[in-house]
């Protein structure tokens, strides 16, 4: 797994991904855990919970959350997130590695947002993490996760992107190439963001993220040797639709057996 969301990085993360419709992939998580869920369904398990966006909003919705990450100065913001918006019930936070973290007591479902399980580049790191979220779960529990949808990725590989964002006095300019490495079923992502006051550079970090694409039934095989039964694959968010080709995020839902 690589190494990335450094101090530099995880400082302008949540104003880069100030668009995001977080709320709508929430939402979507949602409703997967009430069609697929068995019994009352409470403890989530937040696994790569990053700055702890998508934890709020379902601490916000009833759900009592811990949230993992192994940085931690992802970890920091996030705890100082939930501690700003004053819920009934903060989540918690904690900075571990997901593919071996482990919880005193089990949880009703275990969500991986935002791709976390693409980080899971090796065979090994992919099955740790299966393998850690179901040791945390009940049986029945849940596991819901977005992913890169392998078709997509060959049929659309990745480009280059530039994109602007505004953050107080400052300007926070984000740019990324992809290459796809076909053979290694991944695609590397070189991110630069760079923080200006006029012309003037602040700041700059320049990361690469190796991500994995999966396919349909490499993912069925990954999570019956990890103790999970696939039930749905899906588009993401828009989970009415199914997991396609023309659309690389995708959505799976397996239950612990």
């Amino acid at each position: 797994m690589t190494g990335v969301f450094n101090d530099s990085y995880a400082s302008t993360y949540d104003t880069v991904y100030a668009e995001k419709n977080y709320a709508a992939e929430c939402k979507a998580v949602e409703s997967l855990i009430a069609k697929f869920g068995r019994g009352e369904v409470r403890k989530m398990l937040d696994l790569g919970c990053g700055t702890g966006r998508h934890a709020v909003i379902f601490a916000g919705g009833g759900f009592d959350v811990t949230g993992v990450d192994q940085s931690e100065s992802m970890v920091a913001r996030a705890r100082d997130r939930a501690t700003q918006m004053k819920l009934g019930a903060n989540p918690k936070f904690l900075s571990g590695d997901i593919r071996s973290f482990s919880a005193t007591s089990p949880f009703d479902v275990a969500a991986m947002n935002f791709n976390v399980i693409g980080y899971m580049t090796s065979n090994d790191d992919a099955l740790g993490a299966l393998g850690a979220a179901r040791k945390n779960l009940r049986q029945d529990g849940l596991l819901v996760a977005d992913f890169w949808y392998g078709p997509a990725v060959v049929t659309d590989p990745p480009g280059e992107n530039t994109r602007e964002f505004d953050s107080g006095d400052a300007r926070v300019v984000r740019s990324s190439s992809g290459l796809h490495l076909p053979d290694q079923q991944c695609c590397e992502i070189t991110v630069k963001v760079t923080r200006l006051q006029g012309d003037r550079v602040l700041d700059e970090a320049l990361e690469t993220h190796r991500v994995r694409y999966f396919f349909p039934l490499e993912l069925e095989l990954m999570l019956r040797v990890s103790g999970f039964q696939l039930m749905a694959l899906t588009a993401f968010p828009d989970i009415d639709a199914p997991a396609s080709a023309r659309k690389w995020a995708a959505a799976m839902v397996a239950v612990a057996i």
